[in-house]
């Protein structure tokens, strides 16, 4: 992919250019590590009217993946379907990662269990407020733990059809809210988490 049309940093046309790759740390829906998996990585030249932004980069994350954390939302939900839903301890559900595991263990303590959640309840909490799937009256009909187990329910069944191949489960919400948003047209934001240099340049 390109952005010779449109920089989604500065809005300017043929200027953000490939500017290399950088990896990052990455266990995927299966439970594999990768230590080393690579990013690309872009480069703004402040060609359009938006300014401050020359000489800053930006990195095209694939939609399995949440900004600044090494497990895929794939993954995350898993692991909360198995704690939340199937009800298993903590260390019931750290065994059950570990029989996944290909090689190196992931060792997921107290701490790990409600960043998951905490990032899962910032989504829900931008569906409600943004209302994009109000067919889905259900959001408003359940709260704490219900709505945290209708929610992983509803991201593993929805599908996106916003893209020329459909693509389902837990990363297609994600996607499909980003490109309601607009996508890197407008510097959409992404359903799980935020990355740091869209802060303050959404328009």
């Amino acid at each position: 992919m390109n952005f010779d049309d449109h920089c989604p940093l500065c809005k300017g046309k043929d200027c953000a250019k490939f500017h290399g790759y950088y990896t990052r740390k990455v266990v995927d829906e299966n439970s594999t590590y990768f230590k080393e998996f690579p990013i690309a990585r872009f480069k703004c030249y402040g060609k359009g009217f938006i300014k401050g932004c020359k000489g800053r980069t930006f990195s095209l994350l694939p939609y399995q993946l949440v900004p600044y954390i090494k497990y895929s939302i794939p993954f995350i939900l898993k692991v909360l379907k198995a704690r939340h839903i199937e009800g298993l301890s903590i260390y019931r559900v750290q065994e059950y990662i570990d029989s996944l595991c290909e090689g190196d263990i992931l060792t997921l303590d107290a701490d790990q269990f409600l960043y998951f959640r905490l990032l899962v309840e910032g989504a829900i909490g931008k569906i409600l407020v943004e209302n994009n799937y109000k067919e889905n009256k259900k959001f408003f009909e359940f709260t704490g733990e219900e709505l945290l187990k209708y929610f992983i329910h509803f991201a593993e069944d929805f599908s996106c059809h916003k893209i020329d191949v459909c693509i389902r489960g837990p990363c297609s919400l994600g996607l499909d809210y980003y490109l309601t948003g607009g996508g890197y047209l407008n510097n959409a934001y992404f359903l799980f988490g935020t990355p740091y240099q869209f802060i303050g340049l959404t328009l």
